[in-house]
């Protein structure tokens, strides 16, 4: 009798990696007072990304993609992620977001370009990051569309929240824009929100519009889940969060089977979030 084959399966993560930097100064960035992310922090990170064995990693806060090829490269990733996308967006820093993925990444597009009205303000508003597209066929040739984003922190009070509403209601236009006719609409958003599943931010997009268009929260069963930051000294400033997500189209929850929040322990050192991840049964 021959051995039963296991079904497919393919797992999508989300994961601030606070502050992959360089030591080189960028004059178009203000990114001196940033220092270079320490060896021994980003051999934590290496550890937590493979100890994941996920297919495909959504990364933020991550300077440019030259130190994104360096990490990968030097921290023995490069034969589990051989295929990056980095497209540079609007934060002053530097910090932007990035994919990582076993699988070819093919149609990437930036959307820093667009602009939209914020409340409260005269000049519209651009996302201070990014969102940032690109499609990725997934084992038993499942095409998903990833959207990546970051968006504005909870530092600077009102008018950051004002900016982070106006960044979701956006994202969430463009996301239902590009997905219109997307073969199968499989399509996944991924990333720091910087606010909690009961926020406007995100129920921006899990909250059914007037036409009935939302997205599904995979940790939706688990609204406690915690994934910032990874420090009890951290915490006690901000308390223990759920700011990373991970929302799906319903055609993807429908292959849905689960989701975790990796703990490992290099979390401390490799970062003040915590990876999180989901798991799909593969289509064809």
């Amino acid at each position: 009798m021959s051995a039963a084959i296991a079904p497919a399966r393919f797992t999508l993560a989300s994961y601030n990696v606070l502050n992959l930097f360089d030591n080189i100064d960028d004059p178009a960035k203000k990114d001196e007072d940033t220092p270079a992310k320490p060896q021994a922090e980003q051999a934590a990170l290496s550890e937590v990304m493979l100890s994941s064995g996920a297919d495909v990693i959504a990364l933020q806060e991550v300077e440019n993609l030259q130190i994104l090829k360096t990490f990968r490269d030097q921290h023995g990733l490069a034969e589990a992620y051989p295929h990056l996308l980095l497209l540079e967006g609007n934060d002053k820093r530097g910090i932007d977001v990035a994919l990582m993925s076993r699988h070819p990444i093919q149609n990437p597009v930036s959307h820093k370009e667009t602009t939209f009205k914020v409340e409260g303000q005269k000049e519209k508003g651009h996302f201070l990051r990014d969102v940032l597209q690109a499609d990725i066929e997934m084992p038993g040739g499942t095409p998903v569309r990833f959207f990546v984003t970051h968006f504005a922190s909870k530092i600077g009070g009102q008018r950051a929240d004002r900016l982070r509403k106006a960044e979701a209601k956006a994202a969430r236009e463009i996301i239902q824009r590009e997905t219109a006719s997307f073969p199968g609409q499989r399509y996944v958003v991924m990333g720091d929100f910087n606010d909690t599943p009961d926020s406007i931010a995100v129920k921006t997009f899990t909250t059914p519009d007037k036409n009935g268009w939302a997205l599904r929260d995979v940790f939706a069963d688990q609204p406690e889940t915690v994934s910032y930051p990874t420090s009890e000294e951290t915490a006690q400033k901000w308390g223990y969060k759920k700011i990373d997500h991970i929302l799906v189209s319903p055609a993807l929850m429908d292959s849905f089977t689960g989701h975790q929040v990796h703990h490992h322990p290099a979390d401390e050192q490799a970062s003040d979030h915590w990876m999180v991840s989901s798991n799909f049964a593969a289509n064809s």
